[in-house]
């Protein structure tokens, strides 16, 4: 599509979207929705961005699959560190009130190529945290939280 033809429909885009907007109260929701749409056909998503952040899917995907496997109720504390090792997270024991837990956090940094509007890069963390008791055995299921850092 010609740069022109974009330039034109993101103008149509945004006289629609203000249209709206006066019209509806509380329409911010959907205003900032149109013109990031807006923005992005301006402005696709580079390839090498997509790929990333379909490997970062990923990675958090395999970290879960590998935390509920090795981090069942029961598992002790070698067990608990084995894991956070074999996947180069940090390991940090805390006591969080009566309870402890087993937690750590890997951080990747953001491509420049990749800022947007929205993100400033795709900046992203994965954490994974764990309820262990006093010698460090297994007492939950893990939870693992993948997301960006960077992002409004």
């Amino acid at each position: 599509m010609a740069l022109g033809r974009k330039f034109a429909i993101t103008a149509i885009v945004l006289l629609a979207i203000g249209a709206v907007g006066s019209v509806f109260e509380g329409a911010r929701a959907f205003v900032y929705l149109a013109l990031r749409a807006a923005y992005f056909v301006v402005h696709p998503v580079p390839h090498r961005c997509k790929e990333r952040a379909a490997e970062f899917k990923s990675k958090v995907g395999l970290i879960e699959r590998d935390a509920k496997n090795f981090l069942k109720v029961g598992a002790k504390k070698d067990d608990v560190a084995r894991f956070f090792a074999s996947e180069d997270i940090p390991l940090t024991i805390n006591q969080v009130g009566r309870d402890h837990e087993a937690t750590g956090t890997i951080y990747f940094k953001g491509l420049a190529e990749c800022e947007n509007v929205a993100c400033a890069d795709d900046s992203a963390l994965i954490g994974v945290r764990v309820k262990v008791d006093v010698e460090g055995t297994v007492v939950s299921d893990p939870v693992v939280i993948g997301m960006y850092t960077d992002c409004l």
